[in-house]
Order: structure tokens, then sequence, then C-alpha cells
């Protein structure tokens, strides 16, 4: 090799060196530069702590180990937030899209092992959450995958120190995320795709009463599959007619899942929630309901189903809901030295359609239901209105086969301290109503049908007031010129301080009574 040879060389091998010399340097100051930001120009609300924390300039990457990040409340000094996190990893950092085109490019970025702690102050409005600077980040930022795997989630209320929803073994995915200029002023600031969320278990605090439960569940773009999910009173039903001011449900609700199809969601005018989904499908529901009436009235008013939708916050649109293999359980207990009353519904089948308040007239939702009424009787219901009615105008049908007398007892005789005896072959009824007022047309044919009033202690028949009402009940429909005996009850009308079923009720009990009373 001659001296230019040697020379070039010698040259070559110095850039080559000042080049790594100058990248080693850039790394080391990439590196203090961060160290720096985080340990003095954080906002003194946000405090982050590391074990490790190393830059390579070659790749492009970035790996913080156990990192632990705290939101601190401005006023209260209370930690708001806490994350740990076992590992925080960035992957290949594009300099090149950052110089030329102002955007931050990123492959991928990785958590491994976060855990959330998050305290909610009920006191605090939601405004304050809202970000303290005014200045719009200007550039775009661009990341191929975002994953989270096994996280836990923990929210607590800050005034009670309980528990209000705890995520565990959370495994969570998104592919393509971006944010700009753009994007930035939407509701959610990031557009994405590929979304795939999986948990072990979900709990949520629904109320100071009910709690929330959801078993291994997943979610896979416009695919919902929750499994395993119950809704149960965390008190005992004594225990809860104790505490609550006025009556209220107990509920033991168990669903084996529940599936949403092609869900979507969005925001109208940038600010009204928008859901929908072609078709949810909840399978086996084992629903035990239960409501003593010993505890003072709630006189509160329970809207019809039409104004609840009709009411909404946000904008609901789902075609169908299709509900399979359900059992029904409702007791109430009327009397203090009795057992409650109870109704079931086995076999229930339902199919529910447009569950929306978006559909505009005349679109109606329509419920078709099937169910097993007192363990025997075969029942078909059918239930339309359309929600923008403002009168809340309803038409409910329903075709009741053989129903023997007896089985309605285990509700009426506890607390209504009233047997009945005898069969309903077959019965027919129509309700057209609105919030206020309705009318049942009542079509049956019954046998051998009478009413046995009890005494004080609910066992002993009461027998003058017995004689004195079957006077006014015939005890056969085929007395009459047709075997069935056909009815019709106007002015029926509704306490709005009562359910829905409630009005169901007192109009087929209207309508019953008129049908078996001479007149």
């Amino acid at each position: 090799m001659g001296n230019t040879g040697k020379k070039w060389l010698k040259i070559g091998l110095g850039i080559l060196i000042g080049v790594f010399i100058m990248l080693f340097i850039a790394q080391w100051y990439i590196k203090n530069k961060l160290t720096s930001y985080i340990e003095n120009d954080l906002p003194k609300t946000m405090k982050v702590s590391y074990s490790d924390l190393s830059v390579n300039i070659f790749s492009g990457s970035l790996e913080v180990n156990e990192l632990q990040f705290f939101r601190i409340g401005q006023t209260t000094n209370d930690t708001l937030m806490q994350l740990k996190l076992h590992q925080l990893l960035v992957k290949n950092v594009g300099y090149w899209s950052y110089l030329v085109k102002n955007t931050i490019h990123v492959s991928e970025v990785a958590l491994e092992n976060p855990t959330v702690y998050y305290n909610h102050n009920p006191k605090v409005q939601k405004s304050a959450y809202k970000s303290e600077s005014n200045n719009s980040f200007e550039k775009t930022v661009i990341v191929d995958g975002f994953n989270m795997e096994n996280g836990h989630i923990n929210m607590y209320n800050l005034e009670t120190d309980s528990l209000m929803l705890h995520v565990k073994n959370t495994h969570f995915s998104l592919k393509n995320i971006r944010f700009d200029a753009k994007t930035q002023k939407q509701k959610i600031p990031i557009a994405y795709n590929g979304l795939h969320l999986m948990f072990d278990s979900l709990f949520f605090r629904m109320s100071d009463y009910d709690d929330l439960r959801i078993g291994k569940s997943e979610i896979e773009n416009k695919q919902i599959s929750l499994q395993d999910v119950t809704i149960k009173t965390k008190y005992s039903k004594k225990e809860l007619s104790r505490i609550i001011p006025k009556e209220r449900d107990h509920y033991n609700i168990r669903m084996a899942s529940i599936e949403l199809n092609e869900f979507d969601y969005g925001f109208r005018q940038d600010s009204i929630l928008q859901i929908k989904s072609p078709q949810v499908l909840i399978t086996e529901i084992d629903a035990d309901i239960y409501r003593d009436k010993l505890v003072a009235d709630d006189m509160s008013i329970k809207p019809l189903y039409s104004k609840m939708l009709r009411d909404l916050k946000f904008d609901l649109a789902v075609d169908e809901v299709k509900i399979v293999d359900t059992k029904i359980s409702y007791s109430e207990k009327v009397k203090a030295d009795r057992q409650a009353g109870t109704v079931n519904f086995n076999d229930f089948q339902a199919i529910i359609k447009n569950v929306s308040n978006t559909y505009v007239s005349p679109a109606k939702t329509t419920l078709d239901i099937r169910t097993e009424f007192m363990n025997h009787a075969p029942l078909h219901a059918n239930w339309e209105f359309d929600v923008n009615n403002v009168q809340d105008r309803f038409l409910f049908q329903a075709e009741i086969d053989l129903l023997k007398a007896s089985y309605l007892n285990t509700f009426l005789q506890p607390n209504l301290n009233v047997r009945l005896e005898g069969e309903l072959e077959k019965t027919y009824l129509t309700i057209d109503g609105n919030d206020n007022s309705s009318q049942i047309d009542f079509k049956t044919k019954y046998e051998n049908f009478d009413v046995v009033v009890l005494r004080e202690d609910g066992k002993e028949k009461n027998k003058f007031l017995s004689d004195v009402v079957n006077i006014f009940v015939s005890k056969n429909s085929n007395k009459r010129k047709s075997q069935f005996v056909e009815v019709t009850k106007q002015g029926v009308e509704r306490n709005k301080n009562q359910s829905v079923f409630n009005y169901i009720w007192i109009n087929t009990r209207a309508g019953l009574l008129k049908a078996m009373t001479f007149e």
C-alpha cells in the first residue's frame, strides 16, 4: 500500500472513530437530557422514579426498568394515581422522519407488568382533570404497535378508601396509532385500529349496594365477549332491609355470557357518545330478585321503557338483543310473619328489536317473549312501543296456555292472604295504554275456579268471607254461550310510583276480576 492509500485509510478510520465518538456523545447527551427533564422539569404534580434508564441511539430504543409514576393532587397533595411498571420499552424511533417530516415515528411501545392505582375523588369536578396546558402539540406521532402485558388496574374511592374497580391480568394492544393536529381536537385524541383486550377478571362497584363481576373476557376489534357476568347485592336480604332508607331490589343475577357483534362507538358533534351494535346475545341468565315491601316505599317516578330509552344521555342503536335459556324469579315480602311470595319464569327466551333512541317513526321497539310461567304454563307475549311517542303509548299482548291457579298461591297466599283453586285453560289479553292509563281486552276459558280467603294466620280458611267472595265469582266459563269469557276493562290508571311490571299486573288483575265476576 502506498503512502497515499495509508493516508486515506487513516482519514477514513479517523472519520469512523469520530462518528462513533459523536454518536456515543449524542447518546450520553440524550440520556442526560431525559434524566434532567425527569428530575427537574416535570410539573410539580408529577413524580417519576426508576432503577435504570438506557438509550440506544443506534437502534433508536429506550428502556426504563422498575418505573414508578405518581400524579399528585394540586390542592390536597394526595396521590391521585400511581403507576408501577417492571419495564417500559420504546423500539425503533425514526430519526429521519422526525428531521424531515416533523413526525415522531416509533415501531413499538411495550409495557411489562404494569399496575395502576387510581384514587377517585368524587368531590372533584371532571373539568379539573383537564390538561393544565393550553398549548397544542404541533408534531405528528405514529406508533406502529402498543402492547401491555400482565397489567392490573385498581381504582379506589379517595373518601372511603373502598375499592371501586379492579381488573386482573390484563393484556392490551393497539396497532397503527396516530396523533396529529386533526385527532387532538377529537374526544378521543388518537386514531387506531387492531384493538385487542383480554383480562382474567373484572370487579366494579356499581353502587353503594351492588357489585358487578366479569370473568375471563376478550374484546377484539368490534367483537366483545364477556363471560360469567354477575350482578349481586353485597348485603344479605335481611341486612339490606335494615340499612336502606326506602325499598329497593336485592339482586343475585348471573349471566353465562354476553356477546356484542360488530360493536362500534363514536361521538356525535364530538360530545355525545354513540353506541351501535347489530346484535347482542345474552345466554343463560339466572336472576333471583327480591324486594322487601315492609321497608318504606320508594315514591320516585318510575318511567316506562320508552321514556327510559328516550332520555338516555347518549345515542344507542342496537338492532337486536337476544336472550336465551334464562330463569327469572321475583319475590316480594309483604307480611313480617310470612315468607316472601314468589313468581317465576323458566325457559325464558326473548328477541328484542330496535333497542334505540335514534330510530325515527314508524320504527318501533318490539319484544317477542316465550317462557314457562310458574313452572308449568306456556306463555307467549308481544310488546311494542315507539320511543318517539311522548305519551309513551304501548301495546302488550299475551297468550297463556293451561295455568293451574294453585301455582299462583306461592305469591298470592303469603302476600294477599288468598288462595286460588281451579284452572285457567286458555287466556288471551291485550293491553293498550300510555303513561297515564290503559285498557285491557281479556279473554279466558276456565273451570272449577274458587277463591279461598284465609284467616289472619294465612293457613286456615275463612269460610264466611270465602263464601261471600264466591257469590260474585263464576266457577266455570262454559256457563255462558261461548266457551270463553271476553271482557274489556277501560280506565285502568297507572301508579307512576310503581314499576312497569306492576302496570301489566294491575291490568291483568282488572281483566281477570271482570271476567270471573257476575255483572
